[in-house]
C-alpha cells in the first residue's frame, strides 16, 4: 500500500512525542479468572513436506528445562500427563496423548508469580538434520494451547548450543483480557520456517521454547509476569514443499488508513496490498495479487513479481478503486497467482473486505462487536483517526458503550472530543469537544449520536482524531475489528500535552456523523455564553445573552459530578446577563458550567488553575 501523504508524514513526527511503541499494559483487573473452554480443532498443518524428526514428550529426559532458579511445580516448565497451571485445568488436546511439556509462573488469581524470571524448554540432544536427509530448507512445527496476556512465547533455534537465534513467537495471538481476545484453539498448529536462519544442512540443531515478560522495560510491575499458561506437544521438523507461496501481511484502504463506512463526500481512492513470502524450494514467478470488487465490476492486479526462495516482496495492485460517490457496499474478494501451483494453497488465502459508501457515516470500526477498552479506576480517552478529503461541517461524534455486568456504568459522564493534527510539528491540536454526557440505560449497546458543541468545519488534507472519553471510571467503549499501529489510541488521562498516549489494535467503535439534520431543530434560549477569565486562579464571571425573557439556572459540577455552586435568577430579561461564579473557594480542576432555561441546556467548561 501507498503510504506517502498524510497519516505517514504525521505519525514520522508526531509518535516520538506523543505515543509509546506498545499496546497499553493489560492489568490484574483484566485478567480472566475464569477458566477457558477453548474449541478443540485440528487446525491444517503444512501440506507436501516430510517429517526427519519428531517427539512428543514421551520421554521427559530428551528435554532440559532451565526455571531460571525457581523450584516447584507452579514455576516454570514440567512435563507431565497433568495440568498444573492456575487457568486450565484440560491441558492440551494433541493427538498423540500422554505426556506434554507445559509453562507456569505462579497463581495468577493469588498473585504468586515469579518476577524477573526467563523459562526455557530445550532438546536436550542436538538434532543432526544433515544425517536425517534434511537441508536447510526444513520448518518447525508443533501444538500449542494458551493465551497472551503480556508475556512472550517465542520459539529459538542454535546450532551450536551457545548463540540462539529467535524464529518465532506468538505475538499475533489476540491478548485475552476482560476486554476481549481469546485462548487459542486447542490445539492450534504452529509452523515456523527455519530456512531462513539456516545455511545449508546443519548436523546439530537444538530447538528452545522460551517464556518471559513481552514488556522487559515495566519489569517491576507484577502484571506483566502473570500467564494463563502455555502448553506444547508433538514437535516436529519437517521438509519444506517445492512451492510455497505465504500471504503474511495485507493492506488496503486510501492513503494508509482503511474506513468500513465512508461518506459519499469522502470518497478517495482504495489502495490493496499484500506481503508475500516465498517459503518454498523453488523461486516463484509471474506472482500477482489480484482483486475482483462486487463481481467484477472493477478488477485489478499487481505488476508480475518473481519471489526468489525465503524472499519477501510487497506487491500493491497497480490501478487504484475509487467508489462512485453514491450509497452503495462493496465486497472485494484477493487471491494470489503464479506460474507453479502452490503446494499449500491455504497459507495464502485472504479473507474477503465488505465495506459501504454511506450518506454520512465515517467508520472505522467494521460493526462486529467484540470486547471492549476500558482503563481501570483512571479517566481515559479513546479513539480512531480519520484522513479528511473534502471540506465538510462535522456535527457530531458516535460511540457505542456496552451494557451488562462488564459493561459501561449507568451514570457515568461521558464526552466526545475532536482533535485535529498539525501535519508540521505532529501536535495533537483540541477543536471541539461535546457537553458532558450523563449515561442512561438506553445509552448502552446503541449508535449513540453525541453532538459536538461547536461544529466544526473540518478541512481537506487534514487527519483528525475522534474521541470518546470520561474524568472518572465506569466508561468502557465497544471495539469492532483491528486497526494498524498508530492509527486508534487510548489516552490514560484526560490532558493531551501531559497524559501517555498508547496506540490500540482493537478499533473502538468512534466514528465521525457529518448528517446536515442534527441541530437544525434545536434553537437554544440561551446564547453566546463565555466564562471569563478561562482559565482562573480566582473569581471568575460567566457572560451569557438570552433569546426570551425568562428564569435561568446556573449549576456547576465537577469531574466526579459534585455540585459546587446552584444559582437561580428569576424573571431574567432578553439580552446579556452576567453571573459570578464562586471559583475561588473551589479546588484545582476541570468543571462545567450547566445554564438552564426553557428546557434548555448549555454546558460551558471552566479550569480553575
Amino acid at each position: 500500500m501507498k503510504k506517502v501523504l498524510l497519516t505517514a508524514v504525521v505519525f514520522a513526527s508526531s509518535m516520538a512525542a506523543h505515543a509509546q511503541k506498545a499496546p497499553k499494559l493489560a492489568t490484574f483487573q483484566d485478567l480472566v479468572k475464569a477458566p477457558i473452554h477453548a474449541e478443540s480443532l485440528e487446525s491444517n498443518e503444512k501440506a507436501l513436506g516430510v517429517t526427519i524428526w519428531s517427539d512428543d514428550f514421551s520421554t521427559p529426559a530428551n528435554w532440559t528445562v532451565d526455571n531460571s532458579g525457581q523450584t516447584g511445580i507452579d514455576f516454570g516448565w514440567n512435563i507431565n500427563n497433568t495440568s498444573d497451571g492456575w487457568w486450565s485445568t484440560a491441558g492440551i488436546n494433541s493427538t498423540s496423548g500422554g505426556n506434554y511439556a507445559e509453562l507456569v509462573n505462579g497463581d495468577a488469581q493469588a498473585a504468586t508469580q515469579a518476577l524477573n524470571v526467563v523459562y526455557t524448554l530445550t532438546t536436550a540432544a542436538p538434532i543432526d538434520v544433515a544425517a536425517l536427509g534434511g537441508s536447510n530448507q526444513i520448518s518447525l512445527q508443533f501444538k500449542q494451547y494458551g493465551a497472551r496476556f503480556n508475556d512472550l512465547q517465542e520459539m529459538l533455534i542454535s546450532t551450536n548450543g551457545t548463540t540462539w537465534v529467535s524464529v518465532g513467537n506468538n505475538l499475533d495471538k489476540s491478548v485475552l483480557s476482560a476486554s476481549g481476545g481469546s485462548a487459542y484453539t486447542n490445539p492450534d498448529s504452529k509452523s515456523v520456517n527455519l530456512a531462513p536462519f539456516l545455511t545449508g544442512a546443519p548436523s546439530q540443531l537444538w530447538v528452545r521454547f522460551q517464556w518471559t515478560t513481552n514488556y522487559p522495560n515495566s519489569a517491576t510491575n507484577p502484571n506483566v509476569w502473570i500467564t494463563y499458561g502455555w502448553y506444547i506437544d508433538d514437535v516436529k521438523l519437517v521438509t519444506n514443499p517445492t512451492n510455497d507461496l505465504v500471504v503474511t501481511g495485507t493492506d488496503w484502504g486510501s492513503v494508509g488508513l482503511h474506513y468500513y463506512q465512508i461518506p459519499t463526500a469522502q470518497v478517495a481512492p482504495i489502495d490493496f496490498s499484500a506481503d508475500i513470502f516465498n517459503g518454498g524450494v523453488n523461486n516463484q514467478s509471474n506472482v500477482k495479487l489480484n482483486v475482483n470488487v462486487n463481481s467484477g465490476s472493477f478488477v485489478g492486479s499487481s505488476a508480475p513479481v518473481t519471489i526468489v526462495s525465503l524472499d519477501t516482496l510487497n506487491v500493491t495492485v497497480a490501478t487504484q478503486f475509487t467508489p462512485a460517490a453514491t450509497v452503495a457496499s462493496y465486497t472485494v474478494t484477493r487471491n494470489i497467482t503464479a506460474d507453479s501451483t502452490d503446494d499449500v494453497s491455504a497459507n495464502n488465502a485472504m479473507s474477503d473486505i465488505t465495506f459501504n459508501v454511506s450518506n454520512f457515516i465515517y467508520a472505522r470500526d467494521n460493526n462486529v462487536v467484540s470486547g471492549s477498552t476500558s482503563n481501570g479506576t483512571n479517566g481515559f480517552e479513546t479513539g480512531n483517526l480519520y484522513d479528511i478529503f473534502q471540506d465538510a461541517l462535522l456535527k457530531a461524534i458516535n460511540v457505542r458503550l456496552p451494557n451488562g455486568t462488564s459493561g459501561a456504568t449507568v451514570g457515568t459522564e461521558i464526552y466526545t472530543k475532536l482533535y485535529s493534527i498539525d501535519p508540521v510539528t505532529g501536535d495533537f491540536v483540541y477543536e471541539s469537544e461535546s457537553a458532558p454526557l450523563v449515561l442512561a440505560a438506553n445509552n448502552l449497546n446503541t449508535n449513540l449520536v453525541v453532538e459536538l458543541e461547536p461544529y466544526v468545519n473540518v478541512t481537506a488534507g487534514t487527519t483528525y482524531l475522534a474521541v470518546v472519553g470520561s474524568y472518572t471510571s465506569g466508561l468502557k467503549v465497544s471495539n469492532a475489528g483491528t486497526s494498524p499501529a498508530q492509527t486508534s489510541f487510548l489516552l490514560d488521562g484526560n490532558d493531551i500535552t501531559t497524559s501517555t498516549l498508547f496506540y490500540q489494535t482493537s478499533t473502538p467503535y468512534v466514528r465521525l456523523n457529518f448528517d446536515p439534520v442534527l441541530g437544525t431543530e434545536e434553537i437554544e434560549q440561551v446564547q453566546q455564553a463565555v466564562i471569563m477569565p478561562n482559565p482562573s486562579n480566582g473569581i471568575a464571571s460567566l457572560q451569557f445573552e438570552l433569546l426570551n425573557a425568562s428564569d435561568v439556572k446556573v449549576t456547576v459540577l465537577d469531574v466526579a459530578g459534585k455540585e459546587v455552586q446552584n444559582t437561580v435568577l428569576n424573571q431574567l430579561t432578553s439580552g446579556t446577563h452576567n453571573v459570578a461564579l464562586e471559583s475561588a473557594k473551589w479546588n484545582s480542576g476541570v468543571y462545567f458550567v450547566n445554564i438552564a432555561s426553557n428546557g434548555t441546556v448549555l454546558t460551558k467548561k471552566f479550569v480553575k488553575k
